[in-house]
């Protein structure tokens, strides 16, 4: 079921993507939802996808858990890249690594001729993000959450929530990563 789904909402972000010959990239960190994203997208397009962990070095796990990721990679075929940005991330920790992380991606995009990046954003997500922004002020405009497609980003997972993706993973006979840095 969760495949079928996976796969209506590519028809509906990416009319014509399924027939095409478009690589889809994926960012896979190594936790649940990117794992499930990474799994679901090789299950239905096991020939055009490729995979980035963008590994930050903030946590002394990073180094071996991006390894990881490559690893199930390896095992399955698909092109993965360990991205690493070249300057300390300092300042606002989330904020910069959030826009470090997605121009790291962007890049590799670039270079692997990649036309659409996908993250494993899910339900849960969508409604923290709305939560956070009722909780800031943001009005109205903070209802809007997560957008599902914003210019070559797609967000395919924002239907599917949490404990879904889990089991999906768990039932592929994979243990996730637990990033303590997701509870924060």
């Amino acid at each position: 079921e969760l495949a079928n789904r996976f796969i209506a909402t590519l028809e509906r972000l990416l009319p014509g993507f399924i027939d095409n010959d478009e690589i889809l990239g994926l960012a896979v960190s190594g936790g649940p939802d990117s794992l499930a994203l990474l799994l679901l997208a090789h299950r239905i397009i096991p020939d055009r996808i490729a995979a980035a962990t963008v590994d930050h070095g903030l946590r002394s796990q990073s180094a071996a858990e991006a390894r990881f990721v490559a690893g199930i990679c390896a095992e399955r075929n698909i092109p993965h890249d360990i991205l690493r940005p070249i300057v300390p991330i300092r300042g606002n920790i989330q904020s910069v690594a959030r826009q470090v992380r997605y121009s790291l991606l962007h890049d590799w995009m670039k270079h692997r001729s990649i036309h659409w990046l996908a993250t494993a954003h899910h339900a849960d997500d969508q409604l923290e993000t709305m939560i956070m922004r009722v909780l800031r002020g943001s009005g109205i405009d903070g209802m809007s959450g997560i957008r599902a497609k914003r210019g070559d980003i797609i967000r395919p997972l924002l239907g599917v929530q949490k404990r879904d993706l889990e089991q999906y993973v768990a039932e592929n006979g994979i243990v996730a990563i637990d990033d303590p840095s997701n509870r924060d």
